[in-house]
This record gives C-alpha cells, sequence and structure tokens, in this order.
C-alpha cells in the first residue's frame, strides 16, 4: 500500500510541511534502474573480455554478402561486384562484410562482422590504395570464431546506453525514495 503526499502544520514552529510519499514506487524505481544497469553489464562483459584478454589482430576483408528476406544470399568478390548490386532506395537488402584473420597457430579464420548494414556495406573491400580494408579485432585464442570489433561503435553505444540510464534511473529513484518519508519544511509566504 502506497502513502500518499501529506501536508500538515507542525505544532512547535507552525510551519507548514509537505511529505511526498510513494516510497514503493520509488524503491521500484531504483529496481528498474539497477535492472537496466545489469543488462547493460551483461551485453558489455564479452566485448570487455575479449579486449582485455583476448588476443588482437587485424583482419582484411574479403567478401561482402548481400541477404534479403527470401532470397538466396549472394556472394560479392570484388568492389565492381559490390557497386552494381547497390540499391539506394532499397532498404529491404542487408549488406554483411566478411573477413579473414591469421589466428597465433597460423591457420587463417573466416569470421562475419557482427553488423550488417542497409544501404551499402559497412566497409569497402579495398582502400584507397587498391589494398584489402583492414580492420582491429580482438578474438579468443581457445575459441577464434569468438570475435570483437572495438572500433565499432554498435559494440559499445547500447550497452553503455543501458549502463548510464540505469545508473541515472536508480540514482534519482534513490534520491526521491530517501525524501519520501520525510517532511519537507515549506516556505512561508506572507500575505498582505
Amino acid at each position: 500500500m502506497q502513502t500518499e503526499p501529506s501536508s500538515s502544520l507542525t505544532p512547535a514552529s507552525g510551519r507548514a510541511t509537505y511529505t511526498p510519499g510513494y516510497a514503493g514506487l520509488k524503491m521500484l524505481m531504483i529496481i528498474y534502474g539497477l535492472g537496466l544497469f545489469l543488462m547493460g553489464l551483461a551485453l558489455i562483459a564479452e566485448p570487455l573480455r575479449l579486449v582485455f584478454l583476448g588476443t588482437k589482430a587485424t583482419s582484411e576483408a574479403t567478401t561482402v554478402v548481400v541477404a534479403k528476406q527470401g532470397l538466396p544470399d549472394v556472394v560479392l568478390k570484388d568492389e565492381q561486384q559490390v557497386e552494381a548490386s547497390l540499391k539506394p532506395n532499397d532498404y529491404s537488402y542487408i549488406f554483411w562484410n566478411e573477413f579473414a584473420y591469421q589466428a597465433e597457430d597460423g591457420h587463417s579464420v573466416a569470421i562475419r562482422c557482427p553488423v550488417g548494414s542497409r544501404l551499402k556495406p559497412l566497409y569497402p573491400l579495398v582502400d584507397a590504395d587498391g589494398l584489402p580494408t583492414v580492420c582491429l579485432i580482438y578474438y579468443d585464442p581457445h575459441h577464434p570464431q569468438e570475435i570483437v570489433f572495438p572500433l565499432i561503435v554498435s559494440t559499445w553505444f547500447a550497452p553503455g546506453v543501458l549502463i548510464i540510464v540505469g545508473l541515472l534511473g536508480a540514482a534519482i529513484g534513490g534520491f526521491l525514495c530517501y525524501w519520501a518519508r520525510r517532511p519537507i519544511e515549506l516556505p512561508h509566504f506572507a500575505q498582505g
């Protein structure tokens, strides 16, 4: 049961006070904030583990896979094929970059970028000098398919937002909950 806000006069000073109430709802705000914070931590744990405990490597762009629901995937191996397959006004196609990197044990590992793009590939197959596009990755040496692209913003953005919003919500809820049962003395305004 929630206590509603109340106003009263304190007998000693004759000053009006206000007690905000709704402590249970404010406690719920703290719980939701902490839940968002923990969800953000769960999402960011694996990328952080790979960055701090994994092995750093440079991967090279090898192909672009064009996917559309209901159609078979199309594998593009050079920049001319990519340019020919661009559909500037059709958002139903997803372009996935595929990379390859050399693992510590010497064998080549093929990976797909975890983020696709709607209008064109996230990375071109070749850079301005005509060399294969390279991208920094971190991988688990015991499981070479477990990778993270630390320079892709979406790796950190959603978990970071959840962590910040969760902490902010818990802090605001904590402040409101602290004052929920404490009477606040209202200022006295002279009538006249």
